[in-house]
């Protein structure tokens, strides 16, 4: 009875402060969520190990026939507890639902669920008036989501577009649209034109704009070629072209690296692993044993804009309820790995080349992730009523956040020749 005193107590002070949160203080409550997350998971891990010193206390108790009503009492009101520690958490998680949002800058800004090829997706809408040219932003992967990012880098271009970012199937807010093991490219093609079709339809507009990001340029390279009568024009940026040829020089670059400073440790698990491409149930740690090492690599090259937009900034970030951060390292972990081993073998040089709307490539110039002798191949044999390849002199494989100034200008100047 005093444990459920106790417990009704702590359960009205939780939703009290909750309540108040959302109707006073909603755009801090997402933190608010996190940090009741940070105690019920931290009392859990202490209920447990408390539970375990306490079971073997009684044990001892019971070998060397002590009383141990007692410690039994004890033992029981440390179940309770720990009880009810994993519902709040469960319920928790439930909670943090209602404190999704994006932030607004006095424009229009929401994010929206949309039925896609009999799937529910979701889209952050991002612009000051909704009439203006609409840009679909297609992020990086296959798993990855920009919906945080693309509204911190890209809000320069809210006045005069609208800018949206789809969280692809997978992934983020859309992870359970699609098992990831359905997931193929001509599924995101489907699904990235589906998406077209309603903004199109939404928003009044005859056509709109591509910008891609790695996974995502590859993505729009297929879109533009496909469905040309939708877009007016593509950009792409960390602008993948080989997959296979990619995987090969970045491995044999951090082979390079690892030699020249005598990591034996680094040089170990790249022979572990051996030349890609690397194929298996899940190969995500695999890549990320040279592709990190690169990453790393990158971060200490002071030629580039370093930001301190991490990693952590989207999984804490307001557009993302608890599952859906959960769902961000979900993707990383089952939808990249699933997705990008059926990318291997292609080759844009060979294919995709010949354009009927204008294309244009904004390239880091220090970008490993899609080496820049590729794109420089790829750009060669490109045609299309206008093309251009320019390179972001302190940039690595995201200008677009490296030098996010300068490529909102980029874009604006493109994009308003057409």
């Amino acid at each position: 009875m005093e444990n459920l005193k106790k417990i009704v107590t702590v359960c009205v002070l939780w939703v009290l402060i909750l309540m108040i949160t959302y109707f006073t203080f909603f755009q801090k409550g997402y933190i608010v969520s996190w940090v009741f997350m940070a105690l019920f998971t931290l009392s859990i891990a202490l209920l447990i190990i408390a539970l375990l010193l306490t079971l073997f206390i009684l044990i001892l108790m019971s070998i060397t026939n002590q009383n141990n009503y007692k410690i039994k009492k004890y033992l029981g009101s440390q179940f309770v507890w720990l009880c009810f520690a994993a519902i709040a958490l469960g319920l928790q998680i439930q909670f943090s639902e209602f404190f999704t949002y994006t932030p607004d800058n006095g424009e229009t800004a929401l994010i929206e669920s949309v039925e896609l090829n009999g799937t529910t997706q979701y889209i952050s809408i991002r612009g000051e008036d909704l009439s203006n040219p609409v840009i679909l932003f297609l992020a990086g992967g296959p798993g990855g989501t920009q919906m945080a990012s693309t509204r911190e880098f890209l809000k320069e271009l809210e006045n005069e577009y609208t800018i949206i970012n789809w969280d692809q199937p997978g992934v983020g807010k859309s992870y359970n649209a699609r098992h990831y093991k359905d997931l193929t490219v001509d599924v995101y093609v489907e699904d990235a034109h589906a998406l077209t079709t309603y903004l199109k339809q939404k928003f009044q507009q005859e056509k709109i704009y591509i910008v891609g990001e790695s996974w995502g340029s590859y993505l729009g390279v297929l879109l533009a070629d496909i469905y040309p009568e939708d877009y007016y024009a593509l950009i792409g940026t960390g602008q993948m072209v080989d997959f296979t040829e990619t995987e090969i020089a970045c491995y044999n670059l951090a082979m390079e690296i690892a030699v020249e400073k005598g990591d034996q440790r680094q040089i170990d698990a790249l022979e572990k692993i051996g030349v890609p491409p690397i194929y298996g149930e899940n190969v995500t740690m695999e890549l990320a044993t040279y592709l990190q090492y690169l990453h790393q690599y990158m971060g200490r090259n002071e030629e580039i804009n370093h930001s301190d937009w991490d990693t952590l900034d989207t999984l804490f970030s307001p557009e993302y309820s608890v599952m859906d951060s959960v769902n961000f390292a979900r993707g990383l972990l089952y939808t990249f790995s699933h997705v990008y081993q059926q990318l291997y073998g292609t080759n844009l040089r060979e294919e995709h080349y010949d354009f009927d709307i204008p294309v244009y490539f904004l390239h880091g110039r220090y970008d490993i992730n899609a080496p820049v002798f590729l794109v420089e191949e790829y750009y060669e044999v490109v045609h299309a009523p206008d093309k251009e390849l320019i390179f972001f002199e302190h940039s690595g494989h995201n200008p677009w956040i490296d030098e996010s100034e300068l490529f909102n200008e980029t874009l604006r100047a493109l994009f308003d020749l057409h």
